[in-house]
């Protein structure tokens, strides 16, 4: 996979107009309220207080993302979720209008430069990296980052201290040699003959509970209408980084190591 230049030259632009306003400037709120109107409040409420469709944007998790984050999310989309990118239909300038609005319903003045500026890598292989831990690799699904992300795996923040280059690349390579404390699969055979995986997460006399791989749902299933429960060697992480080709491993790497 070759590095996406649109994405970089997006964020470039979008650091050009950060640069164009004063420390005490922000982004137009009053056409971001208007775009946030016509495209985000189906999603999210009038006022960012969510919706079935979509998430708070006035929560303790929304409230932690860096602007450069938090444009990012309006730009990319989140893999796995509803969450659609926006990069195509809406320009930069835009999307920082959209962004300035939703800090506003958060109680904050708008788009802080600082924030913005020194949120976002200039590194070509982090951004890649990023790029694809988010998209075709499809770490996101299952590991959080920043707050955002799955909670199948572990989150990642601060990796790159906990692990060793080659530590970090051998966990990539086989994620069944370690399994972190807290994330061992258990496997569940149904009385048709049928088994499901999952992230083990609670236990009682009568039921057990699991999360299942894609993350999405946690499912009780009662021991006495079950054929059998056993632990499982194999961890739920797909083996992708194998798959991946020389400079796409080089750039996973990369990003992995920003955080």
């Amino acid at each position: 996979m070759q590095f996406n230049s649109k994405r970089f030259y997006q964020f470039a632009l979008i650091l050009l107009s950060l640069s164009m306003v004063t420390s005490r400037g922000f982004a137009g709120v009053g056409e971001g309220q208007k775009l946030y109107d016509g495209y985000c409040v189906v999603c999210h409420g009038g006022l960012g207080e969510g919706q079935p469709m979509g998430k708070p944007l006035t929560d303790a998790v929304a409230n932690r993302l860096s602007d450069a984050e938090l444009i990012a999310v309006i730009s990319d989309g989140r893999s796995g979720t509803g969450m659609a990118a926006w990069s195509s239909n809406l320009s930069a300038t835009e999307i920082l209008d959209i962004a300035s609005y939703i800090r506003t319903l958060q109680g904050k003045p708008g788009l802080s430069l600082a924030d913005a500026a020194t949120g976002v890598s200039d590194d070509p292989q982090v951004l890649a990296g990023e790029q694809l831990f988010n998209g075709s690799a499809g770490c996101a699904t299952c590991h959080t980052y920043r707050d955002q992300g799955g909670s199948v795996g572990p989150a990642l923040d601060g990796i790159a201290s906990r692990l060793a280059d080659a530590a970090l690349q051998q966990a990539l390579l086989n994620p069944s040699a370690t399994i972190v404390e807290g994330y061992a699969t258990k496997i569940v055979q149904q009385p048709d003959g049928t088994t499901v995986r999952g992230r083990f997460r609670n236990d009682s006399e009568r039921a057990i509970q699991i999360q299942s791989e894609d993350g999405r749902r946690w499912v009780t299933f009662f021991k006495d209408r079950v054929t059998s429960i056993s632990d499982s060697s194999e961890s739920l992480m797909p083996a992708v980084f194998a798959t991946l080709g020389a400079a796409e491993q080089q750039q996973l790497l990369a990003f992995l190591k920003t955080l």
